[in-house]
């Protein structure tokens, strides 16, 4: 056990003190004085029943606190008591209030240097013939106190999800709220811009609001306000803009523009954290692109798509059908009870790139030509086909990426991400990457996302200004 040290361990320590440092020690009365008549300082012992078998000495000078030494007993060296010792008093530290604890230690200590940055003392200068044997000293610093991570409320509007949610450095979730309009929209079997917008203005106080709430964080607490900036409807963004723009403004906060596909991605770091060089495939319903990122702040586009994104192929195959909208969990539910019937054509396009426009002709010509020979229609089986299709193009021009560039991780992000076939197949044939798959919740829109983004942003000091437009179309490399 380690507990302060009395006059009875005098001699143990003396002994410890002779052995541990021969060409200087102090003497048994500089210990004396120390215990008896120095208020500033305290000296702990840790013992093995009566024997002492390590010390050390702190002394405290207002926030500030020196480690003077700590020691070991010979035949208990190398086998933690330094550690532990070490440990013990940066938590008494901390109970005194320090915020710094300073040290000294000789250069050619190996041993002792390495403990101690091994324990988060960072070198702060090198001083020159400290000791009486003219032996340079590392001067070497722990700060104590535990900084709060930041935290971030981030607004999410570019489509027709209102949502608003506040987490902070360390990924903790205080409030995610999401309101969507897709009931809305169902009814013109997609979304209307201007409808949209009109809801999110509708929407966006409340949604706020009930995020502050959830949170339990005020807002002069918050330390920076992000927003989608672009992609995505100009009128949608423009209502989560004005909302965030004018909360900066009031509370003097920093402001975060946030590229709406870096949420999908950065998204996945509420499974684990990402690991650089990756490979992102973002599939949602204006966006299929193969983006390869070096680290969190260089992303290039590899392979995009020459039209039409999946997610829009979907909703016009559902269409094509005369199925609701929105048509990919629709095809994703039928394909699940379809089987090999129909045949559709695989897209032919050269490099990463995709393209789907071809497929959902194909899929109209099919339908065309089963009512001109009086065929019934088996959605079931043209849902297997056509996303059998589509998903296996993504899964093909994926592996030819990875070819091209060797990746630590494998990350695949959007709104299709929520397709059970597509986890699937990316399961079975990307076994060999460590591969991250968004829950289901995180795949569609959501603030969230735009908050795991705004992080990377804060920590490298990203900003925007309240003039800042809202942007319609946007490369995630800008």
């Amino acid at each position: 056990m380690i507990e302060l040290m009395s006059e009875k361990d005098l001699d143990q320590v003396v002994e410890i003190e002779n052995s541990a440092f021969p060409n200087n020690p102090w003497s048994r009365a500089y210990f004396l004085k120390e215990i008896r008549d120095n208020d500033l300082s305290e000296i702990y012992v840790e013992k093995q029943g009566d024997e002492v078998i390590a010390y050390g000495d702190l002394w405290f000078m207002f926030e500030n606190c020196d480690l003077t030494k700590i020691a070991v007993k010979r035949d208990y060296r190398n086998k933690g008591h330094g550690t532990r010792m070490l440990k013990y008093l940066v938590n008494v530290a901390k109970h005194h209030g320090c915020e710094y604890m300073h040290l000294e230690v000789d250069v050619n200590n190996i041993e002792a240097v390495s403990l101690y940055k091994e324990n988060s003392f960072e070198t702060m200068r090198i001083r020159r013939g400290y000791y009486d044997n003219g032996a340079d000293a590392y001067d070497m610093v722990k700060i104590l106190i535990e900084a709060k991570p930041r935290t971030v409320l981030a607004i999410e509007s570019s489509c027709d999800e209102t949502a608003c949610a506040i987490i902070d450095e360390d990924l903790n979730v205080y409030s995610s709220v999401v309101t969507s309009q897709i009931d809305v929209h169902a009814r013109f079997g997609g979304v209307i811009p201007e409808v949209a917008s009109r809801m999110h203005v509708e929407q966006i106080s409340t949604i706020v609001k009930e995020a502050i709430n959830q949170a339990k964080i005020p807002l002069k607490d918050i330390d920076a306000i992000a927003y989608t900036i672009g992609p995505g409807l100009i009128g949608s963004l423009h209502v989560g803009g004005i909302a965030a723009k004018s909360l900066a403004f009031f509370y003097d906060k920093p402001l975060i523009g946030v590229h709406h596909l870096k949420g999908h991605i950065f998204a996945n770091e509420l499974v684990r954290k990402l690991k650089y060089p990756l490979m992102a495939l973002v599939v949602s319903g204006g966006h299929t692109e193969l983006v390869y990122i070096e680290n969190d702040q260089s992303f290039k586009i590899i392979g995009t798509t020459l039209d039409d994104a999946i997610g829009e192929a979907y909703d016009k195959v559902a269409r094509v059908m005369n199925e609701a909208y929105p048509g990919g969990p629709v095809i994703d539910k039928l394909a699940k009870v379809g089987k090999r019937h129909y045949s559709l054509p695989t897209p032919k396009v050269d490099g990463l790139n995709f393209s789907f426009s071809g497929l959902k002709n194909a899929v109209l010509q099919l339908v065309k030509k089963e009512e001109t020979l009086n065929n019934p229609l088996d959605k079931n089986d043209l849902a297997f086909a056509f996303q059998e299709v589509a998903l296996n193009c993504l899964i093909d021009k994926t592996k030819k990426a990875l070819e091209q560039y060797p990746c630590k991780m494998l990350v695949v992000a959007g709104g299709v991400a929520a397709n059970s076939r597509l986890r699937k197949l990316f399961e079975e044939n990307f076994r060999n990457i460590d591969l991250v798959l968004p829950p289901l919740k995180y795949c569609t829109d959501n603030a969230l996302m735009i908050g795991c983004a705004a992080i990377h942003y804060l920590k490298n000091e990203k900003f925007v200004e309240l003039s800042a437009p809202s942007l319609a179309s946007m490369s995630i490399e800008d």
